[in-house]
């Protein structure tokens, strides 16, 4: 079976509760994707960086308790995590404890093959100090023939002028095979109010194909060049978080099985989505 190769960054999601509780979870949607596919028993690697301390631990150790290879994972000395700390799980209080070492990512790249499925995103993929080596590897993975699919998304207060991250975008977008967004996301980086414009003025030029989720209406819409298919997923209590962790990693699976159909990709997704593998996963950033 092939594997996947998840890129992208790990932080520690603190939430400080009215009743006096901190809730914790660990990475975006990315990671909590790559979870849910090591739960699935997909053969899952996680490349990034953690500090070789306390919160660099947990947070290598709950992705290893999922299953997930951390061997790609750089663990740094000088710095520390991200720890974002948010009132009440609300984003817009996010206080962010950022510091990485000056050095880019010295991560030791794992094997790829031909059909495994590369997925990156984060804002580690577009920041000066990561992107160079980044797209050695993404580079690399292509000319190994595997399938690379980009998420493109980072956190609001990561990138406050937009047109300082767009070179790294475009190189993000044409290496990819797949480009897999949330609604609020694409809206957040391309101008437009229809989704089937930004996809033909935006990312057609770059990436043929493009799946669209979105996690409040509990639909998607694939767009293979001139072609579209949509689908009213099941309904669910999931909230948005575990909806769009779930439906990635549902493609993911169904992308490392060899399937490349709209329809089928979109129904593995709608699957993972409303199942209890995307229950389980608890999250103060789910708001």
């Amino acid at each position: 079976m092939n594997k996947t190769i998840y890129i992208g960054e790990l932080a520690l999601n603190v939430s400080l509760c009215a009743d006096g509780r901190a809730d914790t979870g660990i990475g975006d949607w990315a990671v909590n994707a790559a979870i849910i596919d090591g739960r699935m028993e997909v053969p899952t690697i996680w490349v990034g960086e953690a500090a070789a301390d306390t919160v660099g631990d947990h947070i290598v150790s709950c992705l290893e308790a999922s299953n997930v290879d951390c061997t790609s994972v750089d663990r740094f000395t000088e710095g520390v995590n991200p720890i974002r700390v948010m009132k009440d799980g609300d984003r817009a209080t996010t206080v962010d404890h950022t510091r990485f070492p000056a050095e880019p990512v010295n991560a030791v790249w794992p094997r790829i093959d031909e059909g495994d499925v590369v997925v990156y995103g984060s804002y580690m993929t577009l920041e000066e100090r990561d992107h160079p080596r980044l797209l050695d590897l993404l580079r690399h993975a292509k000319a190994r023939k595997a399938y690379l699919v980009y998420l493109p998304y980072f956190e609001s207060h990561q990138v406050p002028r937009i047109t300082r991250v767009m070179p790294s975008v475009f190189d993000n977008l044409e290496l990819a095979d797949l480009i897999v967004g949330r609604d609020a996301d694409i809206r957040a980086i391309f101008e437009g109010h229809d989704i089937e414009a930004i996809f033909k003025n935006h990312l057609l030029f770059y990436c043929p194909r493009f799946l669209h989720l979105d996690p409040t209406a509990k639909k998607m819409r694939f767009f293979d060049n001139d072609e579209s298919w949509s689908l009213d997923c099941h309904p669910t209590e999931n909230n948005e978080f575990q909806w769009s962790a779930g439906a990635l990693a549902g493609i993911v699976r169904a992308l490392v099985e060899g399937h490349r159909d709209p329809d089928e990709l979109m129904n593995a997704g709608n699957e993972t989505a409303h199942s209890e593998l995307a229950s389980s996963i608890s999250h103060p950033c789910q708001k």
